[in-house]
C-alpha cells in the first residue's frame, strides 16, 4: 500500500489509514480527500470509511496479506527510532506500543472526535444537546475500555499475573478523549488551541431602560438592558485567514489585462486611480457587505424584535469562484438592527474603522512571506435600503433625492434615461464633502441633496462613499425590474391570447431543463397592487430566461410589449457577464435608453422605479469597478442561513451567534482546500474503453491504455457536470461553440468533459436563444473544467406548443470571444 502523501510503501491497509491519521494528520470533515495510488487508480474519497471499503474490495491482494507477518526485526527497528519517517514502516497497533507513537494516536483520536463534536455545533444543536451526546459517548468508551480489557485477560493462561497487571493498568491509564469534551469550557479551549479560533469581542454602544415581566408577580419593571455589538476583528481574522500557505497561488493574477476588456475589479478606473493599489498591486481588496434579517418566525409575534444585521466581508483577491463558498465569506460585526436607529451606524463600525486605519497605514503580517500587506476597502456593497443606510443617504425611496449617485430629482427619472444627460450631476467626493459640511454646520438640516449624515467610512484614508460604485442586480432587476415588466408582459399575453389557465399551465408544464428544475417558479401572481410576481430572485430570473421559449409563438415578431421583454433580456445577458468590454458598456447605455422610452410609451400610466433610474448608472459602474456580477447579493445573503438555523439563547443573541461561526469558520479552515471536487459514483477503466478516450489521453499527454475514474457527475466548485448538459469551451466568430457531454472522467487533480460538437446555426432574436444541432461529423472534444469559456453548464431546450423539433440553448449572460 503506498501513502498519495509521501509515497511511503505500507504493509497494509489498516497501516495505511492509521499512518494518514497519526503521521498527517487527516481527520474526518467535509474537506477530507483521501486517493487512491494503487496501480494507477485515481479514485478519491471524502470519508475513511469509504476509502477502507475501496481498498479491501478493488486492491484485496495489496490489502492486509502481510499485516500479521512483519518479522520482529522490524519491531525492533521501530522500538529503538520513533519518527514520523520509520513509523511509515512500521506495522498495526499491535507492532508497536511506545510512548511516542501511544501520544501520536492518542491525539488523532481526540482530533477525530474534537471534529465530530463540532460538526454537532455548526449543525444548530443546542449547547444542552452537544453536552448530552458527549456524555453518552464519554460512557461508551468506558464501556469499550472494560470489555477490551475482559476480553485481553481471557486470552491470558490464570498463572500469567504479571501480565494481567500490566494490561489492567494499561487499559486503565488510556484517555478517554470525550472526557476532554464534556463541558462547554473545555470544548471551547480544545477549539481554539486546534484551530485558532477568531474570538469575537462585545462592543458596548449603551444603556437603556427596558420593560420586562417579572416572573413572580406577573408585572413589568423597568430593567437596565446593555446593548453591545459583537465585533470580530477584521485584522485577527486577516491574520488567520494569511496563515494558510495554500491561498499563496490564489494571490497572484488570475488574467493577463487588456486594454478595455474587464474582467475584474484591477482592470477598472477606480481601482488603478487607488492611490494604494496604484502602488501596491498586492494590497488587500476588503469588500463589505451590510444587510438585516430575521432570526425568529418572520410571521410571529417576535418578529422585529430579535431582528440582526450583519456586517461581512470578501478578499477580492481571491478569484470570484473561490468567494462563492459560504466558508469564504466572513463576519465583521453582528448587531440588533434597532440600534442603528438608537446608535447610528457610525457607532456601530467605529471598531472596524479604527481596524482599517491600521490595515491601511501599518498592515498585518503575512506568516507565509514575513512582509507587513496593507490593505483598504474597495467597495461596499448591499441593497439599496443597506446601503443608503451604511454610507449616510436617506433611506426613502420616495424622496426628492433618492440616487446615491447622482443629483437628480425623483421626478426627473420618468424623462431622463442616460448619464449623458446634462439634468444628471453625478455626485464626486468634492461635492460629497460640501454637503457633509453643510450637515455639520446646520444640524437643522434633515437631509443636503440626499445626505442625511456623514458616514464614518470617509475617515479612511483611501475610501470614499461618493467613489462606492456596488451597484445590486439581484434586487435592482432579478427582484424588481423584472419582475414588474414580466408581470407587465404576462398580463398583456393574458387579456390577448391566453385565459389565465392557459398561462399559468403553460408555466407550471414547461420544461425549465435539468440545470433549472430547483428554479422553476411555482406560480405567479398577475393581479393585485403589487409591482412583483411573488418568486424569488433565481426563480425571477428563471422565468425572465425562458418567457420567450414559452410564450414567443404567441406574439408577432414585431410586438411591441414582446420588445420590451427581449431588450431588457439583453440588459440582463450584459450585467450578468462575467466579461465585458469598453464597447458593451456603451451598448448597453443604449439598451437602457431604448428600453426606458419603449416602457414609457407602452404604459405611460406606469412610473418607472428607482431601480429603473439605477440602471442608467450600471455603464459607469462597469467601467469604475469592473463586472457588476461580482458585486450581487445572493451569496452574501445564502450566509445569513447559518444564522437562521442556529439554536440560540435571545437573552444575548448576537454574541451567541458570533461564536458559533467563528467556531464553524476556524474548523472550515483548519480542513481547506482550495480544489472544492464532489465526485459521483463511477468506477476505474481505462482509456480506450471510454468514449472519446483518445482525446482524453491526448489532452492528459497519457497512453491510451492508461487507467481513470469515470463518474457519472461531478461538482466542481458548487457547478454540476452531467452527460447530456451543454458546455461552452469557446467563441470563434462571435457564435458560442457548444459541446454535449459525453463523458466525464477524473485523472489526479484533472477533471475532463469530453463532448460531441454542436453546430450553433443561428441566434433567434424573437425566441433569445440559440438554435442549435448536432455537429455531422460528430467531432469529439476533451476539455479540462477549469479550461471552460463559460462555467455554467446549458441545458437543451424546445419552444412550447409547438411541432417545431428545433433545439436550443438560452444563455445567460452575453458571449465574448476572449
Amino acid at each position: 500500500m503506498k501513502c498519495f502523501v509521501c509515497q511511503a510503501e505500507l504493509s497494509g491497509s489498516k497501516i495505511l489509514l492509521r499512518h494518514l491519521r497519526l503521521v498527517h494528520g487527516f481527520v474526518p470533515g467535509k474537506n477530507l480527500r483521501l486517493k487512491c495510488v494503487e496501480t494507477g487508480c485515481g479514485s478519491v474519497f471524502g470519508t475513511f470509511s469509504g476509502f477502507r471499503k475501496h481498498l479491501h474490495i478493488k486492491h484485496t491482494e495489496q490489502s492486509d496479506q502481510n499485516s500479521d507477518t512483519i518479522d520482529n526485526s522490524e519491531t525492533a527497528e521501530a522500538e529503538g527510532q520513533i519518527s514520523s519517517q520509520t513509523f511509515d514502516q512500521i506495522g498495526s497497533v499491535g507492532e508497536v506500543a511506545t510512548t511516542s507513537v501511544l501520544l501520536m494516536s492518542n491525539k488523532s483520536t481526540l482530533d477525530m472526535c474534537a471534529s465530530a463534536v463540532a460538526q454537532l455545533k455548526v449543525a444548530g444543536l443546542s449547547q444542552s444537546a452537544v453536552s448530552g451526546f458527549v456524555s453518552s459517548m464519554e460512557e461508551i468508551v468506558f464501556e469499550i475500555h472494560s470489555q477490551a480489557k475482559d476480553a485481553a485477560l481471557l486470552c491470558l493462561p490464570p498463572h500469567d499475573i504479571a501480565t494481567k497487571r500490566k494490561i489492567e493498568n494499561s487499559i486503565e491509564h488510556m484517555e478517554n478523549p470525550f472526557t476532554f469534551l464534556n463541558s462547554e469550557a473545555k470544548r471551547k479551549r480544545l477549539f481554539t488551541e486546534k484551530w485558532g479560533t477568531v474570538e469575537p469581542t462585545e462592543i458596548v454602544l449603551g444603556t437603556r431602560f427596558d420593560s420586562r415581566r417579572n416572573k413572580t408577580t406577573g408585572t413589568f419593571d423597568q430593567v437596565v438592558v446593555t446593548d453591545k455589538v459583537a465585533y470580530i476583528p477584521i485584522l485577527e481574522t486577516l491574520k488567520a485567514i494569511l496563515q494558510n500557505r495554500h491561498l499563496t497561488d490564489l494571490f497572484k493574477p488570475r488574467h493577463v489585462p487588456k486594454e478595455g476588456v474587464y474582467f475584474d475589479l484591477s482592470d477598472a478606473a477606480h481601482f488603478k486611480s487607488n492611490p494604494l493599489f496604484y502602488t501596491d498591486k498586492d494590497a488587500l481588496q476588503i469588500q463589505l457587505f451590510y444587510d438585516d434579517f430575521e432570526t425568529a418566525n418572520p410571521l410571529g409575534s417576535k418578529k422585529g424584535i430579535h431582528k440582526l444585521g450583519a456586517i461581512y466581508f470578501t478578499l477580492r483577491n481571491f478569484p470570484p469562484i473561490f468567494n462563492s463558498s459560504l466558508d469564504n465569506i466572513h463576519l465583521c460585526a453582528l448587531f440588533h438592527a434597532q440600534d442603528i436607529r438608537r446608535y447610528g451606524f457610525n457607532s456601530i463600525i467605529e471598531p472596524l474603522v479604527n481596524d482599517l486605519k491600521v490595515l491601511e497605514i501599518e498592515g498585518v503580517k503575512n506568516p507565509v512571506s514575513g512582509s507587513c500587506i496593507k490593505g483598504t476597502i474597495v467597495q461596499v456593497t448591499g441593497d439599496n435600503l443597506g446601503l443608503h443606510s451604511l454610507l449616510g443617504f436617506l433611506e426613502s425611496f420616495g424622496a426628492q433625492y433618492c440616487c446615491r449617485f447622482c443629483v437628480l430629482e425623483k421626478d426627473r427619472f420618468q424623462f431622463v434615461f442616460s448619464e449623458d444627460n446634462p439634468e444628471v450631476v453625478l455626485r464626486t467626493t468634492e461635492m460629497h464633502a460640501l454637503h457633509c459640511k453643510r450637515l455639520q454646520d446646520d444640524s437643522t438640516l434633515p437631509h443636503v441633496y440626499g445626505v442625511k449624515r456623514v458616514c464614518l467610512l470617509n475617515s479612511l484614508k483611501y475610501f470614499n462613499t461618493a467613489n462606492n460604485f456596488a451597484v445590486d442586480i439581484m434586487h435592482d432587476i432579478l427582484e424588481g425590474v423584472a419582475q414588474l415588466e414580466v408581470k407587465l408582459v404576462l398580463q398583456y399575453i393574458q387579456h390577448n391570447f391566453l385565459s389565465a389557465d392557459d398561462l399559468a399551465g403553460r408555466i407550471h408544464a414547461f420544461d425549465y431543463g435539468y440545470n433549472q428544475q430547483k428554479n422553476r417558479p411555482p406560480s405567479v401572481k398577475l393581479f393585485g397592487g403589487s409591482n412583483d410576481l411573488g418568486l424569488n430572485a433565481i426563480q425571477s430570473w428563471c422565468l425572465l430566461r425562458n418567457m420567450p421559449l414559452l410564450f414567443g409563438d404567441l406574439v408577432q415578431r414585431d410586438d411591441k410589449h414582446w420588445c420590451l421583454l427581449l431588450l431588457l433580456l439583453q440588459i440582463v445577458n450584459i450585467v450578468f457577464s462575467p466579461v465585458l468590454t469598453e464597447g458593451m458598456t456603451i451598448y448597453l447605455k443604449h439598451l437602457i435608453i431604448e428600453h426606458h422610452q419603449l416602457f414609457k410609451k407602452l404604459f405611460p400610466q406606469k412610473n418607472l422605479l428607482p431601480k429603473h433610474h439605477i440602471m442608467i448608472h450600471y455603464p459607469q459602474c462597469i467601467r469604475k469597478i469592473g463586472p457588476i456580477l461580482h458585486m450581487w447579493c445572493m451569496r452574501y445573503e445564502a450566509k445569513h442561513k447559518f444564522f437562521k438555523t442556529q439554536l440560540k439563547s435571545f437573552k444575548n443573541i448576537t454574541k451567541t451567534l458570533a461564536n458559533k461561526h467563528q467556531s464553524c469558520m476556524a474548523m472550515h479552515w483548519e480542513s481547506f482546500s482550495q480544489y472544492r471536487l464532489t465526485l459521483g459514483p463511477g468506477k476505474m477503466v481505462e482509456l480506450d474503453e471510454l468514449k472519446g478516450g483518445m482525446e482524453m489521453a491526448s489532452k492528459l499527454g497519457v497512453d491510451i491504455s492508461e487507467r481513470v475514474y469515470s463518474v457519472k457527475w461531478i461538482k466542481h466548485h458548487g457547478t454540476e457536470y452531467r452527460p447530456d448538459f451543454i458546455i461552452c469551451t469557446e467563441v470563434a466568430c462571435e457564435m458560442p461553440v457548444f459541446y454535449k457531454i459525453k463523458t466525464i472522467a477524473v485523472k489526479d487533480e484533472n477533471v475532463l468533459l469530453c463532448g460531441t460538437l454542436m453546430e450553433t446555426l443561428c441566434f433567434d432574436d424573437h425566441y433569445h436563444a440559440f438554435t442549435v444541432r448536432m455537429h455531422p461529423d460528430r467531432i469529439l472534444k476533451s476539455v479540462n473544467v477549469n479550461e471552460l469559456c463559460y462555467f455554467k453548464p446549458f441545458d437543451l431546450q424546445m419552444k412550447y406548443g409547438t411541432t417545431d423539433s428545433a433545439l436550443h440553448i438560452v444563455p445567460y449572460c452575453h458571449f465574448m470571444q476572449m
